[in-house]
């Protein structure tokens, strides 16, 4: 598929000259007699295979160590006979993006990076101009890598039906959002759980007026929210649609901002936000600020991420013992449809040059990475850096030491590729109290996933962005009251005028393909 560049002029002619000569052997597909290194003349040994590696900096390093001088390195070089040459870039997403796509301009390629999901566009213009290994037929071989993806998430990695890159999943898998309620202080008030709009309503009324905290002041909130409209997404949820999400609708996929669906949640929050039942300042407020309030008990009922026992809701307990949080299901709406926004399956892309000199190095260093034994190694540690260093058993249960966690941090960066499957263990060495894996579990169930998997579509790359700020601008207006509700129609007209139709037309071709 054609795709509009979105990187300098001299990065398109420098990697159109790197691409008329990418034909060589690095391309071999599977385990060849490269996979063991080259022979040392001489001598019994292999040579190790060079991988040099670019990766997201901001890690600190104990005394002495760096990032190609750690135990974890020299781990993964002894087991793969590699030599990684990594230089680390900026830890900023944007900034690390800037620099790849300058050394790629200035013909200082890496072998292996890793970008964040968000770049898909950058992904798919570079495999378009030849610049990225393509990996059809080359996996084939190596049955971990193949086996540690959801299959839906390879999709996300294609162009033109082709693989070029892998994805690398979620810590927490699938999971996303939870909404989170203060039991102790539906206990104070005599109320019950809520469960459906109404219910929430007037759970979140009292925990407005009725003073749940206990400090004789008016300073709790009934609902609140933040800039991202994602964040609180039960109340869209509560409609069967989320923000910027494709749903399926008799046999089709349908852009779920422009569904009547849409229309009445918007109306419903507006009432909300009219009887400041909802923060009225969630326009301005940041994740931050957000978080803030659950961690100063100004809240009962929110939506947090999974982790959120481990961070603000931590806190909570901290300034007050008597809190007790429980994640409850999100609230069912009048249609009876109930659930917060899925969570994406993949968090980023292992990508690979179409210069890789090593490929079968490199595709053996990332099967090898790609089973949980292995993965252990990076979160436990290994030998004298593991049982009674970086981890001890307490009731038959794996519980991290903190200090040297923290200390060694950077070698969860050295981990490449994530278990397809939850690592109840990982989840439950952070703490048990926190009951990681439940609320991972928890959220599960409620996710309502976004039905397109595939890379951009050409319309996406040239309008998606202007079509976001649209839905965000109009969405925000009719929230707080400064446009009708009707203008929900009139954004409707002009989204699909503006590319909605073509980018909708883009993606049914997609899905009838893909079914």
């Amino acid at each position: 598929m054609k795709k509009k560049a979105m990187i300098p002029l001299a990065a398109v002619l420098s990697l159109s000259m790197l691409a008329a000569c990418g034909s060589g052997t690095s391309n071999n597909a599977g385990p060849s007699s490269t996979d063991k290194g080259q022979e040392v003349q001489g001598e019994n040994k292999a040579k190790p295979d060079v991988i040099k590696v670019f990766m997201s900096g901001g890690a600190n390093f104990p005394a002495g160590e760096d990032i190609n001088n750690n135990p974890w390195t020299q781990l993964i070089e002894k087991e793969n006979n590699v030599d990684l040459q990594i230089e680390y870039g900026p830890s900023a997403a944007d900034e690390f993006m800037n620099k790849l796509t300058l050394k790629f301009a200035s013909n200082d390629i890496p072998d292996l990076f890793v970008i964040p999901a968000s770049y898909q566009n950058w992904l798919m213009e570079n495999a378009e101009m030849g610049a990225l290994m393509e990996l059809d037929g080359k996996l084939d071989s190596y049955s971990n890598l193949m086996n540690a993806v959801y299959p839906s998430a390879w999709e996300a990695a294609k162009n033109n039906g082709k693989i070029y890159a892998i994805p690398v999943l979620n810590d927490g898998n699938k999971a996303t959002d939870n909404v989170y309620i203060r039991k102790d202080w539906l206990d104070k008030l005599g109320l019950e759980v809520p469960k459906t709009l109404e219910e929430f309503e007037n759970v979140a009324r009292a925990f407005r007026d009725q003073d749940p905290n206990g400090t004789n002041k008016n300073d709790t909130y009934g609902m609140i929210a933040y800039e991202n409209m994602l964040g609180w997404s039960h109340l869209f949820g509560a409609f069967g649609v989320i923000p910027g999400y494709w749903v399926e609708k008799d046999g089709k996929l349908v852009q779920a901002d422009i569904q009547p669906e849409m229309k009445e949640a918007l109306a419903y929050i507006r009432k909300l936000h009219e009887d400041k039942l909802l923060d009225n300042e969630w326009p301005i407020t940041k994740i931050a600020a957000y978080n803030e309030k659950v961690a100063n008990n100004q809240v009962g009922i929110y939506e947090g991420s999974w982790a959120a026992p481990r961070s603000e809701i931590n806190t909570s307990k901290q300034n007050d013992p008597e809190a007790e949080w429980i994640p409850i299901a999100p609230p069912i709406g009048p249609n009876g449809k109930q659930g917060v926004a899925g969570g994406a399956e993949y968090k980023s892309f292992a990508v690979i040059s179409s210069q890789a000199k090593n490929l079968d190095a490199i595709l053996r260093m990332l099967n090898w990475m790609a089973v949980p034994e292995t993965i252990d190694k990076f979160v436990f540690g290994f030998d004298d850096l593991g049982e009674g260093f970086m981890y001890t058993m307490e009731d038959g249960k794996y519980a991290l030491n903190f200090e040297n966690h923290n200390k060694y941090g950077y070698r969860q960066q050295l981990m490449f590729m994530q278990p397809k499957e939850l690592n109840a263990k990982k989840m439950e060495s952070l703490g048990a109290q926190f009951n990681l894996v439940g609320t991972i579990e928890h959220s599960s169930m409620y996710g309502i996933s976004n039905k397109y998997l595939g890379a951009p579509t050409p319309t996406m790359v040239e309008k998606q962005s202007s079509l976001n700020k649209l839905r965000e601008e109009t969405f925000i207006k009719i929230i707080v009251g400064e446009l009708p509700i009707d203008a929900f129609d009139s954004f409707v007209e002009e989204y699909k005028q503006k590319g909605g139709d073509d980018i909708a037309r883009e993606v049914q071709e997609w899905y009838d393909t893909a079914k």
